[in-house]
């Protein structure tokens, strides 16, 4: 199974890493942040809602980019509990 590393801090859309046709999402795309001090490998692809779960289960700040929502604005949002969670652990 592939994996992807996603570094301490790093905040990403999983957008090409979602298989559509099987994971039926009940979003758009999904936003990744990784709020602790240390790198996590996960799973890659993203084949169903239980994958992103495991992403939660991991430490890492999962939300839902829904119709309507701005990506920008979402990402914004995890930057920050990225930073205020990294900023706590120091």
């Amino acid at each position: 199974m592939p994996k992807i590393v996603v570094e301490s801090g790093m905040v990403f859309n999983l957008g090409g890493y979602i298989i559509e046709r099987t994971a039926k999402l009940p979003c758009v795309d999904v936003i990744i942040g990784n709020p602790l001090a240390e790198d996590v490998k996960l799973k890659a692809p993203a084949y169903s809602e239980a994958d992103i779960e495991e992403y939660k289960k991991a430490g890492m700040i999962v939300e839902y980019l829904n119709e309507g929502d701005r990506l920008k604005e979402v990402m914004e949002k995890v930057r920050a509990e990225v930073v205020k969670s990294l900023g706590e652990a120091k």
